[in-house]
Order: C-alpha cells, then structure tokens, then sequence
C-alpha cells in the first residue's frame, strides 16, 4: 500500500477576484462608479442614437450634460470635481461635446454648485434638482456664447439654447432616481 502525502501544492492558476485583493468596501465603490460611467454611456448613446432625431423646435435634450450635473451633485464636493473632470474629458472625446470648453464648464459649474448646494442646501432632490437646472441653462447659455463668439451660430438662434435648456431640465426628474439608487451602492 502506499502512503498518502499530506503536503499538496498550491495551485497554479489564481482568480482574478484573488488577485485584486479588493475588500466588499472597496468591491462596492468600485461597483458604484463602473456603473455611473455606464450610466453616462447609456445616456451618451440614448442622445447621439435617439434624442438627435427626436427634436422640439429644432432643440433636444443634453442628456450627458444633465448626467454629469445629476451625479456630481450627489457627491461630496471634491469626489463630485473629479467625475466631473473625468465624465466631461470623456463627453467630449466622445465626440459629441460641441468644443473642448466644455470640460472647463461642466467642471466649473459641477464645483460650484456642488459647494453651493453643500454649504446652503441640504442633500433632497429639490435642492439638486434646483443647483442642476441652474447648471444646465448656464451650460447651455455658455455654450450658446462660445458658439457666438466662434461663429458657430447665429444669435437669433437663442429660443434654440433656451428650448435645449428647458428639456434637459425636464429630463432630470427622470435621471435622479436612477442615479440616487447608484449612489447608495458601496
């Protein structure tokens, strides 16, 4: 007969979940911030694939824009600068940003709500729906201005920067929810 070892080998081959040595905080974080960028993706392709041929007096939605706002304003002011760096690098390399001046104005704006809101709001959505709005119709007008300025546009193009405004502001209803429930993920 013979005898059996008691010694056996460690395997080879390690799982990559082994390998990242990522505790159920960290697993959860990570979670809720792969989801807020398919979120963005989703509401980048819903734009560039559905809502550019869907159109009310010429305007439709910024739905990227309004995602970026949504989701900043829900962080702490400086986890909310970084996405909002981040999301706006990757709007307009997407290609679908009308210029690079936009990652400055959604940074900016994203900050500074995002420490209005903080300093004189609480967390409700009144509050990030009102700092939002706000953010959107300054992004518009200044998108609108930088478009004047480059001769992109004609001024008597404005209704068309307003109505844009307006439905973006009407689409963040709808975004906070989804949103809010990634939020309280990790």
């Amino acid at each position: 007969m013979r005898k059996q070892r008691d010694f056996r080998p460690d395997p080879t081959e390690v799982s990559w979940k082994n390998r990242l040595h990522l505790t159920k905080a960290q697993r959860g974080k990570l979670l809720k911030w792969v989801l807020y960028g398919l979120l963005l993706l989703l509401l980048s392709l819903v734009q560039d694939s559905v809502m550019s041929r869907v159109s009310y007096r010429g305007a439709t939605t910024d739905l990227v824009a309004c995602g970026i706002l949504v989701i900043c304003l829900l962080q702490t002011p400086d986890t909310g600068a970084i996405f909002s760096l981040i999301g706006a690098t990757l709007y307009v390399f997407s290609g679908s940003a009308q210029g690079y001046y936009c990652i400055v104005l959604l940074t900016f704006l994203g900050v500074l709500l995002n420490i209005l809101r903080h300093v004189l709001l609480s967390r409700r959505f009144r509050s990030i729906f009102l700092c939002a709005g706000i953010g959107l119709m300054v992004y518009e007008l200044a998108v609108f201005a930088f478009g004047l300025f480059l001769g992109n546009t004609y001024f008597s193009r404005i209704h068309v920067c307003l109505t844009t405004g307006i439905l973006s502001i009407a689409a963040i209803p709808i975004l906070y929810p989804i949103a809010f429930s990634v939020s309280k993920i990790g």
